[in-house]
């Protein structure tokens, strides 16, 4: 793939600040260690058989981790926990990201407890596309909460979903 126009990289990245993503943060154990990283290019993919997918950028140190790995979670993040996405965006060391929240340990992958969802996924397929890799992820197990407030992120913020009245 040859560069791409400054124009419409720049448009791009404009139009791209204006999609409102459910903010999770995508955990597996890779090299005897727990690894994550937080992640808005989530999305159903299938519901036959029930499965997801999720964008990693090739250049993040989480790739090698995704890469490798048989299984993953993807937990999203409920309104209130932007400290967690920003710990797992960089703010922290990787070997810190867990230090804040309240982690379990599934039996293969770390997940957030007290997340919005828990999705825990059997990685099926991965496929590369630009600077990013692509993963399919089949659900095997979910966990989600009553109250519905997922995070949100929007034109570089944070955000929450308001309750519809009625």
């Amino acid at each position: 793939m040859g560069g791409i126009d400054e124009e419409i990289g720049r448009q791009f990245r404009l139009a791209m600040r204006r999609f409102a993503a459910a903010v999770t943060v995508v955990t597996t154990r890779w090299q005897d260690a727990d690894v994550g990283m937080t992640a808005t290019a989530v999305t159903s993919l299938s519901m036959d058989p029930p499965s997801l997918l999720v964008c990693v950028n090739r250049g993040a140190g989480f790739h090698s981790a995704i890469e490798d790995c048989e299984s993953f979670c993807v937990n999203l993040l409920r309104a209130g926990q932007h400290h967690i996405s920003a710990n797992f965006g960089g703010a922290k060391p990787p070997e810190d990201r867990f230090s804040e929240g309240e982690w379990e340990d599934s039996g293969s992958v770390p997940y957030l407890k007290d997340a919005q969802a828990n999705i825990f996924c059997r990685k099926t397929a991965l496929f590369e596309y630009g600077t990013h890799s692509i993963v399919i992820g089949e659900a095997t197990r979910l966990l989600t909460h009553e109250e519905i407030a997922p995070l949100l992120y929007v034109d570089g913020r944070y955000a929450a979903v308001a309750p519809k009245a009625g």
